[in-house]
């Protein structure tokens, strides 16, 4: 069972700060510097982010390859600032505040209130949230519903509950209409209690099936909505994780996806979370330490058995880290690791500045490596530019795009103008994305449109006979690589 043991004394020291109201002032300065940094950004939304965009002007139970929480949050923050990317990115340093201070309630739970302290501050200053709080993303809300999940959990494993279970139940629910990966947290809680003698009682607690009946209850509408479209999301979900094909053994992915996690937490508390792994951070309860393990190694085992398989992306484990942190701080504590955390504290302070403040710089650094990162954020505005001055000039006003990060782009910057946006179809039984289930374009469409291309990327045979060539003009958007490439219009009749 885990039980909160008794706050000891503790020595007036950094180490020693536990004050809940100098935790809420630094994380409300956290939040407001990130604020500032999206107000001055010059940032453009990445594709993605305009994908998310664009699923928000139609409500909806699903989308082609996500489930709906992530439209619905930029409906409600696009409802009360508009459209300007630091509106739509807007929920994520206040998502990131508040599971900040989700994650002071789970380690004051199983710990005390100096573990809380430190491990709310290393979760909202670590560099992988400064770089999250940059972003509109589903691990945002994930992240969140994730670490109410764990204090539902703590909730139910220190007095269970129905009232626990339906806690738990919700954050599940609407944790899976963020991102699917919320199923690991219910595989978590029910590896811990089977394994764990002292909670086994549990799985015959109605408060334990309330959980599952209401998180069932919740997703019902987005299967309902996938069961009308063939299922589209669990089959992009299921392509996505094996779209690279097998390259067993790749231990350099897997090296690298380690690298980019300690990355992500920052060096020493990914140490501190190694050690605990081995049994040499003994001073930290056992109890607490089993639970906390429970809910982060078997995303990082799961993950990185990915990678090793073919590869995977750095934010795929992102929900291991909640509880990772709590008890990668214990262990600092409890190990007494001065250096360590100060030297975390640096590093996170420097990420967080330079990270929240970097969009300021987009378009007017443009040399040297900084220049070519920053490059990345720009440009989108620029194409829709030119895209809309030759459709005006040649008297068109429906544009057709074969790339998913191409339309969904093209969809947001061309928000304002009349011009209709369509995705290229290349498969008229099977939609790729949801641009080309919701808003197609195939071969026996009528004309005439402007059909774009970027790159090396060919006019489609279908439609090739009917295309002519109307204008080759540099861009520098950035899809799948640094492109510097230059884009093509055609005219199809």
């Amino acid at each position: 069972m885990v039980t909160q043991p008794v706050e000891a004394h503790q020595e007036k020291s950094l180490l020693g700060a536990n004050s809940f109201g100098l935790l809420l002032l630094l994380l409300l300065a956290i939040l407001a510097l990130r604020i500032a940094g999206l107000a001055v950004s010059h940032a453009e939304l990445f594709f993605d982010e305009a994908q998310y965009w664009a699923w928000a002007q139609d409500p909806a139970f699903g989308y082609y390859t996500k489930p709906p929480l992530i439209a619905w949050l930029i409906t409600a923050s696009t409802s009360l600032c508009g459209d300007s990317p630091a509106c739509i990115r807007l929920p994520a340093p206040l998502m990131h505040f508040a599971t900040s201070l989700l994650l002071y309630a789970v380690a004051a739970k199983l710990f005390d209130r100096r573990v809380a302290f430190w491990s709310a501050l290393i979760y909202a200053a670590m560099p992988g949230t400064s770089i999250s709080a940059t972003l509109i993303s589903t691990d945002v809300p994930l992240l969140f519903l994730w670490t109410l999940g764990l204090f539902a959990i703590v909730l139910h494993v220190q007095r269970p509950s129905l009232a626990a279970g339906a806690l738990l139940g919700l954050a599940v629910g609407l944790g899976l209409n963020a991102k699917y990966a919320m199923a690991f947290l219910l595989l978590c809680f029910f590896l811990y209690v089977i394994f764990t003698r002292e909670v086994r009682h549990l799985l015959k607690h109605p408060g334990t099936w309330l959980a599952v009946v209401i998180a069932v209850l919740l997703i019902a509408p987005n299967v309902w909505w996938n069961m009308e479209h063939s299922f589209a999301t669990f089959s992009h979900t299921r392509d996505n994780a094996g779209a690279w094909g097998s390259r067993f053994p790749n231990l350099m992915g897997a090296l690298e996806f380690l690298g980019i996690q300690a990355a992500i937490i920052g060096p020493v508390p990914f140490a501190a979370f190694v050690l605990t792994l081995f049994g040499a951070s003994a001073k930290v309860a056992n109890g607490p330490r089993r639970l906390l393990l429970f809910h982060s190694l078997p995303v990082f085992i799961a993950i990185t058995g990915q990678a090793l398989l073919n590869k995977a992306n750095g934010n795929w484990a992102a929900t291991g880290f909640p509880a990772a942190v709590i008890l990668a701080t214990a262990a600092m504590l409890a190990l007494d690791w001065r250096r360590g955390m100060i030297a975390t504290l640096v590093i996170s302070a420097v990420a967080l500045v330079a990270v929240s403040f970097a969009g300021a710089l987009a378009g007017t650094v443009t040399t040297g490596p900084a220049g070519r990162e920053l490059g990345k954020m720009v440009g989108w505005g620029d194409l829709a530019a030119d895209v809309k001055r030759i459709a005006d000039a040649n008297g068109i006003r429906t544009v057709v795009l074969s790339q998913r990060g191409l339309t969904a782009s093209m969809i947001y910057e061309l928000r304002d103008s009349s011009l209709d946006v369509r995705a290229w179809r290349t498969d008229p039984n099977h939609p790729l994305d949801h641009f080309e289930l919701t808003r197609p374009w195939g071969a026996g469409d009528s004309g005439p449109v402007l059909f774009l291309t970027i790159g090396e990327a060919p006019v489609p045979e279908a439609v090739k006979a009917r295309a002519r060539r109307l204008e080759v003009f540099p861009t520098d958007v950035f899809i799948a690589r640094r492109v510097g490439q230059v884009a093509t219009a055609y005219r199809i009749d």
